[in-house]
């Protein structure tokens, strides 16, 4: 049994102090199905990559699945909210409720760390952690968690009791330094062990779920595994939370790292495969309706053409947003709306009392569908 930490007690209390990546006494040892695994998540990984560079406007598909993995990371934590209300939230004139706030944090959060890593060469650090933990506790009474700053107070999660905080500064420099110096590992298996590292420090009040989450996106763009952050492996553990945590229990307690990493493989392979199908319906639906709209259309075919990629990224929608984008008039947007309503692609949200909505439905339905067990 492999030895992965100590426990210092101070008071009643014994805390665990996990020793520095990577594994030791023995070394990570992976079977010849774990590398099956590992050479199958690289495969769709690959086949991942391929279908994003394909993508005819990528910055709109990275905001519909940053979107997808903010509502699935903030619902593992007990914050719900829809994918409507995400979308609709900047159209309306009233403040968000906490938990849609909370999510569009997240997203904001990621775009924070990935300029950060990818404009201005930020190694994958403690900076660019604190940078990403401010921005997603921000609002929505995340702010009571000390934002981007290390927790100053222990905290209880499960049976864990993680380290001190007089201890975090030093387990953070070692787990950034194992992040970015450490060529013992391939890139894709140090994710997953920085991940559950992150996981066993805790080193925020709040928002340690999400963040460490968002650390395995990350370290993905970083070590160009993936060219854009369109992966949401918080899928495949929200499915299977119980052996999530089982698993990050028996690592403690076990030394248990390899069951983790097939554990975690399965969890990347599934959301490659996941990812990748879902952006090839996308592409399917817009090209399907690019044909519909030329065939209908011939005057003003341009126009609808055009409209046709701004609800891409503008999944719900009302006139003068429309307006705004085309720089059209309200009457010539009016129209188009009609247009599409018509032709089934976009449909009214009845929910809405005050200013018409309209919501691009077989696009929603795209983005909210499951296509992995």
């Amino acid at each position: 049994m492999r030895k992965t930490g100590h426990y210092e007690s101070l008071g009643n209390t014994k805390y665990f102090i996990p020793d520095p990546l990577p594994p030791q006494n023995p070394p990570l040892s992976l079977d010849r199905q774990t590398m099956t695994l590992f050479g199958e998540a690289m495969h769709h990984l690959g086949k991942l990559n391929e279908m994003a560079n394909r993508l005819p406007d990528i910055k709109r598909f990275i905001k519909a699945y940053v979107t997808k993995e903010a509502l699935l990371s903030s619902a593992i934590e007990g914050v719900h909210t829809t994918m409507l209300d995400v979308f609709t939230q900047p159209l309306l004139d009233v403040r968000p409720s906490k938990n849609t706030q909370l999510v569009m944090n997240y997203t904001q959060a990621l775009d924070t760390a990935i300029n950060m890593i990818k404009k201005e060469g930020i190694p994958i650090s403690n900076r660019v952690i604190l940078a990403a933990h401010k921005t997603l506790m921000q609002e929505g009474e995340g702010d009571k968690a000390d934002p981007g700053h290390y927790r100053k107070q222990p905290v209880k999660v499960g049976n864990l009791v993680p380290p001190p905080p007089n201890y975090i500064p030093e387990l953070m420099s070692h787990l950034e330094q194992f992040i970015n110096t450490d060529d013992s590992l391939p890139p894709l298996i140090k994710a997953g062990l920085a991940h559950i590292q992150f996981e066993t420090i805790h080193p925020f009040l709040d928002g340690n779920g999400r963040i460490g989450r968002l650390l395995i996106v990350l370290m993905f763009v970083d070590s160009q595994l993936l060219s854009e952050p369109i992966l949401y492996p918080s899928y495949y553990f929200k499915k299977h939370h119980l052996e999530y945590y089982r698993l990050l229990d028996r690592i403690r307690t076990d030394g248990d790292f390899e069951d983790w990493i097939t554990f975690y493989l399965k969890a990347i392979k599934g959301s490659c495969i996941d990812a990748a199908a879902r952006a090839k319906d996308i592409e399917t639906l817009e090209q399907q309706l690019t044909k519909l709209i030329e065939k209908r259309y011939t005057k003003t075919r341009d126009t609808r053409l055009r409209a046709l990629s701004v609800i891409f990224s503008f999944p719900v929608i009302n006139i003068n947003e429309l307006a705004n984008q085309l720089d059209v008039a309200f009457n010539t947007a009016n129209q188009i709306i009609s247009d599409f309503v018509e032709l089934g692609i976009l449909v009214e949200e009845t929910k809405q009392k005050r200013g018409k909505l309209f919501k691009f439905k077989p696009y929603l339905e795209i983005l909210e569908k499951e296509y992995i067990d």
